[in-house]
């Protein structure tokens, strides 16, 4: 059965300019249709209504709007997106919390950010996301499993958290000020947790304690079908031939199999392909198989088993092109560009004889030439990697991976500096992604 997304109406000219804002990117002055999905936004009086397929949800006017995310609606909402969503504000209305399972990679966090801006739940009745619910510490899953079935907590600073229909029926024996003076507050019956975390096991964390499970209503979010990724990789590169596109996915998706976990071979990031399609559009003279080295360094992270199957699959698609195909030589120029377009840097890379020319974000600090610092002396691997990191800054951020002493930290302070950025080290041992009572009484505003 294939859902429908229908917008009605607004009983606020503020919250229909929000709306418009939130969903511009998908909407025509007729509505948006693609196959199965339909959006539309129609001006009534009769307020602002969310509905997927049979499913309505009246929203709410938040009395923060900048809290509200807004970047994270796709200009098409595949089928199975639709679906999760409809399957969340069917919890939601029922008032249950909910979890989305699924491997490692933005998916569940982009499909809570999605129902967020549609919902849009008031200030008072926030939606807490709790990302990465497997690496929770041991002595916090009591609070969190008292927030979840009792909607009750104990703040550190002596106020108590209570559900609305406790606090209400007490308010019907007590004044507002007594509830005050004993440090009392409402919990909104708005209130909602969507919990993200990875299936464990396969991946490492802490298995979830089954009292604290049952408080969940959970949704397994894995990929998204091979024929809704392939049709979106297609929007994204239409420079690039189609059979080098399915190539590349081809690849990824086995690499996301199985067959493939059974070897021990870490998943391929699935949802960086369509930043590696936009480099490839740009240049679609690159190696595939170089492209495909920047999102899974397997040459650096895998031993000689995990090489080996992973050239196999790439013979078998046909993506071995490494040593036919060239790669960047060096960064010509990098000019800072005026006008409504500030903010940003012109950078010419020289590849294959030809010289290409993109804009790539930078800094506030004046932009250099490249070649024209006295403390840099370059080499030809050297220019190589900076006009690659110029690529890669045209879509996403950096990684450099390498022995320590061979000149990572030197090679973006030159890149940080052609680009105008101001450069802050920042020393990164073992960190704890624990959750703790501070953060989540943070998360919840208190």
């Amino acid at each position: 059965m294939h859902s429908r997304i229908l917008l009605k109406g607004t009983a606020a000219a503020v919250a229909a300019r929000r709306i418009r804002h939130i969903l511009g990117p998908v909407m025509s002055k007729e509505g948006w249709n693609c196959s199965a999905h339909e959006v539309k936004l129609l001006n009534t009086s009769s307020g602002d209504t969310v509905k997927i397929g049979e499913i309505s949800y009246v929203l709410k006017s938040p009395r923060n709007p900048e809290l509200v995310p807004v970047n994270h609606m796709l200009e098409a909402l595949p089928q199975m997106i639709t679906q999760h969503l409809r399957w969340i504000m069917q919890k939601d209305l029922l008032g249950q919390d909910v979890f989305l399972i699924g491997p490692p990679g933005p998916l569940r966090r982009s499909i809570a950010m999605q129902y967020l801006c549609a919902v849009r739940a008031a200030t008072e009745g926030r939606i807490l996301v709790l990302e990465g619910l497997e690496k929770a510490e041991r002595n916090v899953l009591p609070v969190l499993n008292n927030l979840l079935e009792n909607r009750e907590m104990q703040l550190e600073d002596g106020r108590f958290l209570m559900s609305a229909q406790r606090y209400d029926k007490l308010l019907e024996e007590h004044t507002k000020d007594e509830l005050d003076a004993w440090k009392i507050v409402r919990v909104s019956e708005d209130f909602r947790v969507i919990a993200l975390g990875l299936p464990v096991p396969r991946y490492k964390g802490n298995p979830l304690d089954p009292p604290l499970r049952s408080r969940f209503q959970a949704r397994d979010i894995y990929y998204l079908p091979f024929k809704d990724q392939l049709e979106h990789l297609y929007t994204i590169g239409p420079n690039v031939s189609p059979e080098r596109v399915s190539q590349l996915l081809s690849f990824a998706t086995t690499l996301c199999s199985q067959e493939s976990a059974s070897l021990s071979l870490p998943d391929f990031p699935m949802d960086n392909l369509p930043s590696a399609l936009a480099v490839l559009n740009l240049f679609p003279m690159l190696s595939a198989q170089q492209l495909v080295q920047r999102l899974y360094p397997y040459e650096v992270m895998l031993g000689k088993e995990g090489r080996t199957a992973v050239e196999g699959v790439l013979s078998r698609f046909e993506l071995t092109d490494g040593s036919k195909k060239p790669s960047p030589n060096a960064v010509l120029s990098v000019e800072p560009v005026n006008g409504d377009h500030a903010g940003r840097a012109e950078v010419t890379l020289n590849i294959a004889n030809q010289n290409i020319t993109f804009q790539v974000p930078s800094g506030t600090r004046p932009i250099r030439p490249p070649n024209s610092s006295p403390a840099f002396i370059g080499t030809p691997t050297h220019d190589r990697l900076l006009a690659e990191m110029m690529q890669s800054h045209l879509v996403k951020d950096i990684c450099l991976i390498g022995a320590k002493g061979c000149g990572k930290s030197v090679i973006a302070r030159e890149f940080a500096e052609m680009l105008g950025y101001s450069i802050e080290p920042i020393m990164l041992y073992q960190l704890c992604a624990a959750v703790d009572r501070e953060v989540l009484e943070e998360c919840l505003g208190f």
